[in-house]
């Protein structure tokens, strides 16, 4: 523990509490109060009140540390989480990008046309149009480069008459590399202006095994790191996010003039660190990969750093929207939400709250009774009024203060399920962008072209199988490729498992949308729907129209049915929340719906895909960016987040005509529902004198209670004073106006059970500790009354007191009469007991042994 400025906080916190504004606000209140104490226990000594006013004053001091300790903590956690997470998905959203690339450059060095050019070099021309044609589809690349084996440029995209060959390594490893791929990220000679290139190359071989050439795909890495960076960007946002290479260097910033490409930084992964940079101090966390079906990438991590200065300026300052107080009391009460210890903060709060007002309620009855002198005796009342002040003051700090540690906790699992569900709809947009490029590439095949062209050719249906086997066996999420011609009859497939469909005609709609596409860069969906073409299950299909060599006329058509019931569940899973373990977090559930709330996948088998999901229209049709809510689900208090599809680059964009709603949603169950459950509330208000509208005649003094939402009250010269309901024995057997028996002052006291003498509830409320009033009784036959709060001392006029004797009869006789000037409108009546008959009903009764307090 380290001292700050007075109080007692973590050492992890210490040097970052001066840059919590929020938390400083609160302790300057908080301490302000404290410095409050020394007066009052100098006010108790006066009022009679000492020793309860300093074992509160210990609570204090002790509480506001805690609340002080928790604040900061949870506001470093909240923003530990968010780093974390941002710098996590900076990495695994550009290794998934870049996996796809390893089976491009494999695919795509196939081509028949490329191995021809590379076998036979004649009209660059024609295949740099095929380039351009890729480039047009998978727009990731800025540059595709055929080379032959040393590394002279035979064909090239991008036109440069400057450079006519190229020593780059990566030239000579591709060439003779066993592995499928080569994989470089160095200063390239193909681009002398820029520092790095990030290159996928692999040789080009003839059909007896030759290497004729070297194929490059070249990667648009800074475009594809500025699109990352600016999905995770938030408004106002002082975090700067980076790609480091395995050496620790910059290789990809958000913001170059805070942290530029090429500064080194040691940083460890997985852990919060505090770092300097240029001169600044910053909070860094760093994440390695989780990689991508085995790929692990070039051994790059992704780093988050937030200026120490700025951390923590963003604060969500407004009140959670929760329209049922149940769901958060009920999260309270138990769940992964809050820990015990947080849990226990506004009880201990309350418990303040209760002993102070017992201790002014005391204070004030004690001088109702008094014989001393009237100077004196106004005095006291004075100071008690200025305890009540001050103990208000302390209840709407503490009000405050723990609602905002509520609303931190609570807000930073908000904010987790919609980052997580864009992290999933994300993830779902990039992989579906690279199923329409597939099937429209596919299309151009030259091999499939010809062979679909001719129907009479030889040894048709095996020759086109054996291009989309191979495609398959490269491009593991589809489950089937299949070739039909212009009458939607399939040719040919490529699992062997589907070989009954060929020869049938296909009858769904979208085989007539594909033979109608217009041009190659056109494709087409079909709905998300069982299909024959799956065994039945629901997916998608992606569609492009087949045209002849060298024309426009469509021969058929290619339909690419993706896998997606393990696919778009490995989507969903690889975006659920994590503990701090790397576990998922349990019970946390991610979903792909439609704008019905249909689900079209999930994480686990807790939703069936079909089903419909019941929920706000606004988690079902959130906003462009997405929103959270705290509901209640299947008996949990659930935090639900929601993001809506929005494409990636041309995918969905707004010159592609395919349009489908799509939301993700998470869910995080934060523990059991309870609808009758209510929030623990710092007690309404200190008791204090208030005196009733003047008047002649004869005040009497009221010491006022509440219970079961009545009010009730008794002369101040009837109550010696309140105690805690501390070590009180029931008896099973005894009457039902005896509740129990406690020891006071050495005595035993009966306690009479005012709720079933009237009839009320005796159910305990939530967060409600009852509280003993001592009635005095004639030669020490004291007895108690269980009330559930304190209330104020009343100063009435006798002629606003009515009798009710003659009204109630048997159980009601122990009401007495009615104070007319005070209720009415939400306020209920205030009515004053009969200790006569009160005491009159516990005479005789059999007693419990009572506990030692």
């Amino acid at each position: 523990m380290a001292k700050y400025k007075g109080i007692e906080v973590e050492d992890a916190v210490r040097p970052l509490l001066p840059h919590m504004p929020l938390i400083e606000e609160y302790r300057e209140m908080l301490q302000s109060l404290q410095g409050i104490w020394d007066n009052l226990n100098l006010l108790g000594q006066l009022s009679g009140t000492t020793a309860e006013i300093g074992q509160t004053r210990e609570a204090f001091a002790s509480l506001t540390g805690e609340l002080l300790n928790n604040l900061a903590e949870q506001t470093l956690a909240k923003r530990e989480q968010e780093m974390k997470a941002r710098s996590q998905v900076v990495i695994d959203i550009l290794i998934r990008n870049l996996f796809e690339r390893t089976a491009d450059i494999g695919f795509l060095a196939t081509d028949g046309a490329i191995r021809q050019f590379a076998a036979s070099p004649d009209d660059p021309w024609a295949l740099q149009q095929r380039f351009r044609e890729y480039v047009r589809k998978y727009s990731v690349y800025d540059d595709i480069v055929l080379l032959d084996r040393n590394g002279r440029i035979l064909v090239r995209l991008a036109e440069d008459d400057r450079i006519a060959a190229i020593r780059d390594t990566w030239v000579r490893e591709a060439a003779g590399t066993t592995a499928a791929y080569v994989e470089s990220y160095a200063h390239s000679e193909l681009f002398p202006e820029r520092e790095r290139s990030l290159i996928y190359a692999y040789r080009i071989r003839s059909e007896f095994g030759e290497t004729l050439g070297v194929l490059a795909l070249c990667f648009r890495f800074g475009d594809e790191m500025q699109r990352i960076f600016h999905g995770l960007t938030v408004h106002d946002d002082p975090a700067v996010m980076t790609l480091l290479d395995a050496d620790g260097c910059v290789i990809a910033s958000s913001d170059r003039w805070q942290v530029p490409v090429g500064a080194e930084l040691r940083v460890a992964s997985g852990q919060m660190q505090r770092i300097r940079f240029a001169g600044r101090a910053y909070l860094a966390f760093a994440s390695d990969t989780k990689g991508y079906q085995g790929y692990m990438g070039p051994g790059w991590r992704g780093l988050v750093m937030m200026p120490v200065d700025q951390a923590f300026d963003i604060q969500d300052d407004d009140a959670l929207d929760i329209d049922d107080p149940a769901l958060l009391a009920s999260v309270m009460s138990g769940g992964r939400a809050f820990s015990e210890p947080l849990r226990a903060i506004p009880r201990k709060a309350e418990a303040i709250q209760r002993d102070l007002s017992r201790a002014v309620w005391n204070g004030t009855v004690r001088h109702g009774v008094a014989t001393s002198a009237v100077v004196n005796s106004a005095f006291s009342k004075i100071l008690l009024r200025e305890i009540s002040r001050i103990g208000m003051n302390m209840r709407e700090v503490f009000s405050r203060s723990i609602g905002k540690l509520q609303s931190t906790v609570l807000s930073s699992l908000l904010a987790d399920s919609q980052f997580f569900a864009g992290l999933a709809i994300d993830i779902m947009d990039r992989n579906l962008y690279e199923r329409a490029n597939d099937c429209r590439w596919w299309a151009l095949d030259d091999r499939i072209r010809a062979l679909l062209a001719d129907p009479a050719a030889k040894g048709r249906r095996e020759g086109l199988e054996q291009v989309i086997r191979y495609i398959n066996s490269l491009y593991t999420v589809y489950d089937n490729l299949l070739l039909f011609d212009t009458n939607g009859v399939v040719i040919a497939v490529s699992n062997p498992a589907y070989g009954d469909l060929v020869g049938k005609a296909l009858d769904a709609p979208w085989v007539g949308e594909c033979l109608a596409l217009r041009d190659s860069q056109s494709y087409a969906v079909s709905p998300f729907a069982a299909s024959a073409l799956y065994c039945g299950k629901p997916t998608y299909t992606y569609l492009a129209a087949v045209r002849a060599p060298g024309e426009e006329r469509v021969v058929g058509g290619i339909a690419i049915v993706f896998d997606g019931t393990p696919q778009f569940a490995n989507m969903l899973r690889d975006a659920l929340p994590r503990e701090a373990s790397g576990e998922t977090v349990a019970g946390s559930v991610a979903l792909f719906v439609d704008d019905a709330g249909t689900v079209i996948a999930s994480s686990d088998d807790s939703y069936r895909v079909g089903q419909t999901v019941s929920l706000p229209t606004e988690l079902l049709k959130p906003d462009a960016t997405g929103c959270a809510r705290l509901i209640a689900l299947d008996g949990q208090v659930t935090a639900v987040g929601a993001w809506p599809s929005a494409g990636y680059r041309e995918f969905k964009g707004a010159d592609d005509a395919y349009r489908n709603a799509v939301t993700a949603l998470v869910f995080i169950p934060l523990g059991a529902y309870d609808p009758q459950a209510r929030s623990m509330a710092v007690e309404g208000e200190v008791a204090m004198r208030r005196t009733s509208q003047p008047a002649d005649g004869e005040i009497r003094e009221i010491a006022t209670f509440h219970l079961a939402g009545h009010w009730l009250g008794l002369p101040v010269t009837a109550v010696i004073e309140a105690v805690d309901l501390v070590g009180v024995a029931c008896l099973a057997n005894a009457p039902k106006q005896v509740y129990g028996a406690l020891i006071y002052r050495n005595e035993t006291l009966p306690i009479y059970n005012l709720h079933a003498a009237l009839g009320l509830p005796d159910d305990e409320q939530p967060g409600i500790r009852r509280q003993v009033v001592v009635v005095r009784g004639a030669s020490g036959g004291n007895f108690g009354i269980l009330v559930d709060r304190l209330g104020e001392i009343l100063e009435v006029p006798s002629s606003d007191i009515n009798d009710l004797a003659n009204i109630y009869v048997g159980v009601a006789s122990v009401l007495a009469s009615v104070v007319t000037t005070h209720g009415g409108g939400t306020q209920p009546m205030l009515v004053l007991l009969s200790e006569a008959t009160m005491r009159e009903q516990l005479r005789g009764c059999p007693l419990p042994a009572p506990q030692s307090a």
